[in-house]
């Protein structure tokens, strides 16, 4: 039994777009609502669409930025001669 050829589609809906981006559909529509750089999408009556490309792209701005390391000892040991 052959299988049916998978479509690459550049628009996918919430649905397939919840299993390319392994995230739940209240968080893609909580990402539509954000007031600041929500994520693009289109609605056409009541079906909601993203562009697969737009959706790479606006989750590319959204890398965790690696936070500057903190001597902890150091604040520690600050700590503890300010109490003596």
């Amino acid at each position: 039994m052959a299988s049916a050829p998978q479509i690459d589609r550049e628009w996918l809906g919430l649905r397939k777009l919840t299993a390319y981006a392994d995230v739940s559909e209240r968080t893609l529509r909580a990402w539509m609502r954000l007031a600041d750089n929500p994520l693009p999408a289109v609605q056409v009556g009541g079906k909601i669409l993203v562009r697969r490309s737009q959706f790479d792209s606006w989750l590319e701005q959204h890398r965790i930025r690696q936070l500057p390391s903190v001597d902890v000892d150091g604040i520690v040991a600050d700590l503890i001669g300010s109490s003596r």
